[in-house]
């Protein structure tokens, strides 16, 4: 019951029904508008706290916090604002966050990674070329083989990335495959990536992982300036 409270007031917010700097309603009225006692609401409004998609001040209330400050990477709060999220700004901030991360994390994992570490990203491409024309399928296995190549690198910071951008990196992965019929490409270039792995080509690594990166970007049909110069 709280986690649904939750979600209908994140969507309230997210709705832009209560903007950033408003007062959402007093315990009361929320606790008569959702049918329930004042304990879950305030329950309630503490996870979103949490979350930063509010704050909690005596004699203030509840105030909505920016769109800025709320934690979009949480798996929770993505799933409660996906329908007023701009899918399209986020993905371009996911690509450049992995065009920051991802070819250091191939970088290292030419020099780390294990026989096991090169199994679980040769599983992974398998996987994809298993996927058939499934989206969803396939999305499972792409984000895999992402998670599996930050595993690979052995970076402390890295593997925490794995854990903070799972839920944005499977949006992202989802609207790019999505967009696209034939997956046979996206296959080929991250096979390239697990080939410069074997064989420990540093400089192959990082090429094939930004042609991972731009091939996203094309079947999302976003423009070239994330990817810099």
């Amino acid at each position: 019951m709280r986690s649904d409270i939750q979600a209908d007031l994140a969507r309230l917010i997210a709705s832009g029904a209560v903007i950033p700097g408003q007062n959402l309603p007093s315990e009361a009225e929320l606790s008569l508008q959702f049918g329930v006692s004042r304990t879950v609401v305030r329950e309630a409004i503490k996870g979103l706290e949490a979350k930063h998609l509010v704050r909690s001040r005596p004699r203030v209330g509840t105030i909505v916090l920016p769109r800025e400050d709320w934690a979009l990477l949480d798996a929770e709060v993505l799933h409660w604002v996906a329908d007023y999220l701009d899918v399209a700004e986020f993905a371009d901030s996911v690509l450049e966050a992995r065009r920051a991360i991802e070819p250091a994390a191939a970088e290292l994992a030419c020099k780390r990674a294990s026989l096991a570490d090169l199994s679980h990203i040769e599983a992974a491409v398998n996987d994809m070329a298993r996927a058939g024309n499934d989206p969803e399928a396939f999305t499972r296995a792409d984000l895999a083989f992402h998670e599996a190549l930050l595993r690979a690198s052995h970076n402390a910071v890295f593997l925490q990335f794995i854990h903070s951008i799972r839920a944005g990196l499977n949006l992202m992965l989802l609207a790019s495959n999505k967009s696209v019929d034939d997956f046979s490409r996206t296959v080929a270039s991250h096979r390239a990536l697990l080939d410069a792995l074997v064989t420990r080509d540093i400089d192959r690594s990082r090429e094939c992982s930004l042609t991972l990166i731009q091939h996203a970007m094309d079947d999302l049909g976003r423009s070239g300036a994330t990817s810099g110069p």
